[in-house]
């Protein structure tokens, strides 16, 4: 297709109007599978006569072809006719020309460079040795892009080229800021890449980039040092800083004497630029977000340069010898870092007309990234990493500042309480440990009467909804009984329609800061006259509220219902109605619909309300259940309803689980054949169904196997569709992820049906499934089948597995022992791993008694690691390390035992000695990784409140106690200087 033929179709495809456009655009989709299609598209993107609006749409759809048609074109001619041509576009005199041709590069290199593009570099390098500024900064816009894609491979080849010119670039003033920005920028990207190199090529930082580094860093400080005289220069000073914040943290002990240099010109610039940004920025109401930056529209300006301080401060405190350097000076940070909290008045007009932004902003953990957030952020890692100092500068800083502030009703001096309102709410946890430590000397009751009580009774709603938050994270410092009723009494009367949403938000947020403070029910009490008002308050809220309003909402409403349960059970078909209309409305919004699955499941666990669920909630579900197609407008695709029907089985679990027994009526004859059912004939790879499916069955089986077992389904008991549907998760046809619940179910089974089960068929398809498995997840899941027979009866099932061989024909014992040691270490969960270790405890002594013959099993040693799901082997050396089983059982029970012990010593040591933790100057900079297990805390994805587990005789056992005595009997064992003479790193 030639350019006359495309030329038109993008004319049209700029058109105003509608139809127009659309034409063109199926034009323009057909002409795609033209050899032409792409060398027609350069050609009119490369021509300097075309309007520029034809120019930049040819590029757009030339890197929207490079993106994802670029790697499966045959058209092998004419993508060599692109590569061969689009350099020259580098030195188009438009800027915006320039971008586009850059991102087009960009994007055919990730495809093709270098194998199918060997001569991109070199012809890259002669553009930036041409002197030419237009073609330097086209090169440099290619090479900023390219950047993240340059391996540690090939960065032996690239940087011995590169490296000078971009120092020599950097130094230079002839070819612009943005051209330096990016210079700096690219090697920020490059330091990143070779101090990761470093733990596997421990001279690749000294060779390929320490002989930079003194030009860099000097360069970089000056830049810093130098006044800044125009926007774009923001931008530059910013680049420079997230530089050397780079290399603090990769380098530390290299860039010792640099920081100290540093530290003073950045405390200069946060200083200088408070009073700049707050009356520039903060407090002017014509200012725009965003309106510095350079030549191609990137953003820039003090916006950015001060949360490139505030990234460069954060990296400082993870290291001992620059906390030292920050406490000296940390009430001034501090100060300083407070008054960047101001409220912006561009937010707030934005948060005007949409309030519900202003939940999604205002936050640390907001994904719109601004200054007040950054400082928020930063406020709270000083207060986890320095604690005690933290909170007495805190204090200090907040003294100082409210004690110069004027009259609240004046001009914007109300956002000075609230920003010091906000970093005392940021700082909550830390500084009520302190206080309760008394570590600091610091009265919430006279802060409350000389700041609180003043900024609510202004008419500022941003100003009170803050300080309802903050006054009920501090509810149990108040000066008074009395304060708090009047601080509930508030919290009442701002829950409705006509308040002003940031202080409505301020109440739902300061509800759910109240009872996580108030513990016991007998601190409870107080709030108990106030739930008739704000309970229903709520459910009337959220009646109205869409987004992250109502998730706020109902996320007070789950904390409160709990607080008086008969004012929920004295409306309990309303509220239930209520709640599914809402879980059927928002079936496709993940936040939401786990918000509403939370408070239903707090009201099951109200008895009063059972009668309701069951007759208001389960009959909604299951029509969900059983409908093939959208049950909510929002629900389009095959992936959406099974999303959706997982979210409905989930909550039919806690229902199922919650229930009184015997179960109703309902439950057996409708639930469950509907749940059975689903899972039985959902699609192979519908993981949700599958997963969500069997942890439902398992529900009832466990807490209803008499009532299951004597139901009649088409002539087989309701325990046969169980049996059916543990073989269809062990069918290595059926999605692997489909398992990861199976061995649960499996061991339920065998513990409820007992000698009636053909065990003998269920443990072969167990088995079979394991040799499938890829995922540790799930090899974990079914593992874990058998080690609950081997701690209820070691011999009887080692005999037992004896008799079983995997499809290979491998012995099934052996297998299985040597398939959970290789895996023991990616273990989730406290009660699956104890599990573990108990039969581990029980099979080692058999091992080193007698002749066993497992004992001369050889096991993998290697390192393990987990990527994309899967598991990898990784050891230096020219090929797999074995050792015998028993040695490797007790490697696993001494690294077990280490993992126990730190975590108990971290435990015991608390916060004494955080202030001086932090990473040595010399330890090797390296990515922190997590265990699975560590991971699964994190997440709340534990094992320890699994009600089935609650019932095994291993539960109460202290795993601890276990293996330290264990072990310490083992060491009078003939073996066990053996054993570990033959432990290694």
């Amino acid at each position: 297709m030639s350019v006359e033929q495309i030329a038109p179709l993008i004319n049209a495809a700029l058109s105003e109007v509608q139809e127009e456009r659309t034409a063109a655009n199926a034009g323009i989709q057909e002409a795609q599978s033209h050899p032409d299609f792409s060398p027609s598209l350069l050609s009119i993107l490369l021509r300097q006569d075309a309007p520029l609006s034809v120019r930049q749409m040819a590029g757009v759809l030339l890197k929207q072809f490079a993106e994802r048609n670029w790697s499966e074109c045959t058209h092998v001619a004419a993508k060599d006719v692109v590569k061969a041509n689009i350099i020259s576009g580098l030195g188009d005199p438009i800027s915006k020309v320039r971008s586009s041709v850059a991102a087009v590069m960009s994007e055919i290199a990730v495809h093709d460079f270098p194998e199918s593009w060997p001569g991109l570099f070199e012809a890259l390098m002669e553009l930036l040795g041409s002197g030419e500024g237009n073609k330097i900064n086209g090169v440099m816009k290619v090479l900023d892009e390219l950047a993240n894609d340059i391996t540690d491979n090939q960065i032996h080849t690239v940087s011995p080229i590169l490296f000078p010119r971009l120092v020599t670039l950097f130094k230079m003033t002839e070819f612009g800021v943005s051209c330096r920005c990016r210079a700096i920028s690219i090697f920020t990207i490059f330091v990143d890449l070779i101090a990761h190199m470093g733990s596997v090529k421990h001279d690749a930082s000294e060779k390929l980039l320490f002989p930079y580094l003194p030009d860099l860093i000097s360069e970089s400080l000056r830049v810093i040092e130098t006044p800044i005289s125009s926007a774009p220069e923001f931008k530059l000073v910013s680049e420079c800083v997230n530089f050397l914040a780079k290399l603090v943290q990769a380098y530390p002990k290299e860039m010792g004497d640099k920081v100290s240099t540093c530290l003073p010109v950045l405390w200069g610039l946060l200083s200088n630029n408070s009073a700049t940004y707050v009356s520039g920025v903060a407090n002017n109401p014509e200012y725009v977000e965003d309106e510095a930056g350079d030549s191609d529209g990137s953003a820039g300006g003090l916006d950015m340069l001060i949360q490139s301080i505030f990234e460069f401060i954060k990296g400082l405190t993870e290291r001992k010898k620059y906390k030292a350097m920050i406490k000296k000076v940390l009430p001034d940070v501090v100060g300083l870092v407070i008054s960047y909290l101001t409220l912006p008045e561009y937010q707030i007009e934005q948060w005007d007309a949409d309030p519900e932004k202003y939940v999604e902003d205002d936050e640390e953990d907001s994904m719109n990234y601004t200054v007040r957030t950054s400082a928020m952020e930063l406020l709270t890692d000083l207060s986890v990493e320095l604690k005690t100092s933290y909170v007495e500068a805190l204090i200090q800083a907040i003294t100082k500042i409210m004690s110069s502030v004027g009259d609240i009703n004046e001009g914007y001096n109300w956002k000075i309480y609230e920003a010091c309102a906000t970093a005392l709410n940021v700082s909550g946890e830390v500084v009520e440990e302190c206080m309760e430590a008394k570590k600091v000397e610091f009265s919430f009751g006279g802060f409350y009467n000389t700041v609180v009580l003043k900024g609510l009774a202004t008419d500022k709603p941003y100003l009170q909804g803050r300080l309802i938050w903050l006054a009920a994270s501090y509810i149990k410092d108040l000066p008074s009984p009395q304060a708090a009723q009047q601080l509930l009494d508030c919290i009442a009367n701002s829950l409705n329609a006509n308040t002003k949403p940031p202080v409505m938000i301020g109440a739902m947020k300061g509800i759910c800061a109240i009872l996580n403070e108030l513990e016991s029910d007998e601190q409870k009490a107080i709030l108990h006259s106030h739930m008739e008002k704000i309970v229903p308050a709520l459910f009337e809220l959220a009646s109205n509220m869409e987004g992250d309003f109502l998730i706020l909402c109902l996320d007070a409403l789950r904390v409160t219902v709990s607080v008086r349960p008969e004012i929920v059970a004295g409306e309990a078909d309303k509220v239930n109605a209520f709640l599914v209309d809402l879980f059927v409305k928002h079936a496709n919004e993940t936040f939401i619909i786990a918000t509403v699955n939370e408070v239903l499941m707090t009201v099951a666990d109200i008895p009063e309300c059972q009668g309701s669920i069951q007759n208001t909630v389960v009959p909604v579900l299951l029509q969900m259940l059983t409908t093939d197609g959208p049950t909510s407008p929002k629900k389009k695709g095959e992936d959406d309803i099974d999303d959706m029907k997982g979210d409905v089985l989930e909550l039919m679990t806690t229902f199922v689980r919650k229930a009184p027994l015997p179960l109703a009526d309902k439950y057996v004859s409708d639930v469950y054949p509907t749940v059975i059912n689903l899972t039985l004939t959902c699609k192979k790879d519908s993981t949700a169904v599958l997963q969500a499916g069997s942890e439902c069955i398992r529900a009832f089986i466990s807490r209803a196997y008499d009532q299951i077992s004597a139901l009649n389904l088409n002539g087989l008991s309701g325990s046969s569709y169980v049996l059916n549907l543990i073989s269809r998760l062990l069918d290595p046809e059926v999605a692997e992820y489909g398992a990861l619940y199976s061995g649960k179910l499996i061991s339920v089974m065998i513990n409820k049906a007992g000698p009636s089960l053909n065990i003998n068929e269920i443990l072969q398809g167990v088995l079979n499934r394991l040799t499938t498995c890829e995922t540790p997840t799930v090899q974990q899941s079914l593992l874990v089948v058998f080690i609950k027979l081997f701690n209820h009866d070691l011999e009887g099932s080692m005999t037992f597995l004896q008799g079983l061989t995997t499809p290979s024909g491998e012995n099934a014992l052996a297998y299985v022992l040597r398939q959970w040691c290789e895996i023991q270490v990616l273990f989730n969960g406290e009660f699956e791993t104890k599990l573990a270790i108990v039969a581990f405890t029980k099979l080692l002594p058999l091992l080193i008694t007698g002749d066993s013959p497992l004992a001369t099993i050889m096991v993998s040693d290697d390192d393990v690691s987990l990527e994309t799901g899967r598991l990898l082997r990784s050891k230096p050396g020219s090929g797999p390390v074995e050792v015998p089983l028993p040695v490797k059982i007790f490697k696993i029970l001494v690294q077990e035992l280490g993992i126990m012990i730190e975590d108990k010593q971290a435990e015991a040591a608390g916060d004494e000695d955080s202030e001086d933790e932090g990473v040595s100057d010399d330890e090797e900079y390296e990515e922190q990784t997590l265990t699975l297990a560590q991971i699964a805390a994190m997440l709340g994805d534990d094992d320890e409140d699994d009600d089935d587990n609650k019932d095994h005789p291993l539960y109460e056992v202290d795993a601890f106690e276990h293996l330290n005595g264990f072990l310490s009997q083992l060491s009078k064992h003939g073996a066990y200087p053996s054993m570990v003479g033959q432990l290694n790193d």
